[in-house]
């Protein structure tokens, strides 16, 4: 009897559309798992809340609206239909909290490292996205990977200032802790937290343009990302289900 195929879904807001045209231009390999879809766009995500193992909308409208873009029409997400989870973008953003920080760092000698794991600790649990997430992994029935939000394109006009040359000089030595305090909370949740992948940011804070959607300037779009950053994290995602 042929064994069954890791169940892998990509859960996600408007960010999760670059994973999905990752798939459909061949620049993944997704054999070897059962790989489905459930998300939209963000403002949706207010209409959802997790309750009895799984992710339910609060209304019809809404329920419609994320089976519309699933392979199997499902109105609902159940933690235990899938061996493995990967929220995606998910309303989950790490940038504001990362900059908040060194911004406070960069005041002087007062942020203790017990108050900076509690900034990043309260930000990132203080987000729907997140708990609906760790809702998720409380069943214990799905293996939960959250991809946050990835930085802002580089450089929209309205942040160029919100770094300044004393927190950009705190960057190399404090980012990989900061990704690592965010790990180990997750962690204490159940969720394997994935940062964002190393060779796509550029001035320690950002997205090399070279991952941003086409004509993102004349867009004004910052945020989103095209199939070349989606074939990053759908590999990734793809090789850990397939681990089992």
């Amino acid at each position: 009897m042929a064994e069954r195929l890791p169940r892998l879904c990509i859960f996600g807001d408007s960010h999760y559309a670059c994973l999905r045209q990752a798939e459909a231009q061949g620049l993944v390999d997704v054999s070897g798992v059962d790989l489905e879809y459930w998300g939209h766009v963000g403002t949706r995500f207010r209409y959802l809340a997790f309750r009895d193992g799984a992710i339910h909308p609060l209304d019809d409208f809404t329920a419609r609206r994320f089976a519309k873009f699933n392979a199997r029409g499902r109105t609902f997400l159940p933690a235990a239909d899938f061996d493995v989870i990967h929220v995606t973008g998910a309303r989950v953003y790490v940038w504001g909290l990362f900059v908040r920080l060194l911004g406070a760092l960069a005041e002087g000698p007062f942020v203790s490292s017990g108050l900076a794991r509690r900034m990043l600790s309260d930000g990132l649990r203080g987000q729907s996205g997140y708990r609906l997430a760790a809702g998720l992994a409380a069943t214990g029935t799905a293996r939960v990977l959250l991809s946050p939000v990835a930085f802002y394109t580089a450089i929209p006009p309205a942040r160029a200032g919100a770094i300044s040359p004393a927190m950009a000089g705190l960057i190399p030595d404090r980012l990989p802790r900061f990704w690592e305090i965010l790990e180990e909370v997750a962690a204490a949740d159940g969720i394997r937290l994935l940062r964002q992948p190393a060779e796509t940011v550029t001035a320690g804070l950002f997205t090399d343009p070279a991952y941003a959607v086409a004509d993102h300037l004349a867009k004004a779009d910052y945020e989103h990302r095209n199939a070349a950053y989606g074939a990053l994290l759908l590999a990734r995602a793809v090789a850990l289900a397939r681990q089992g």
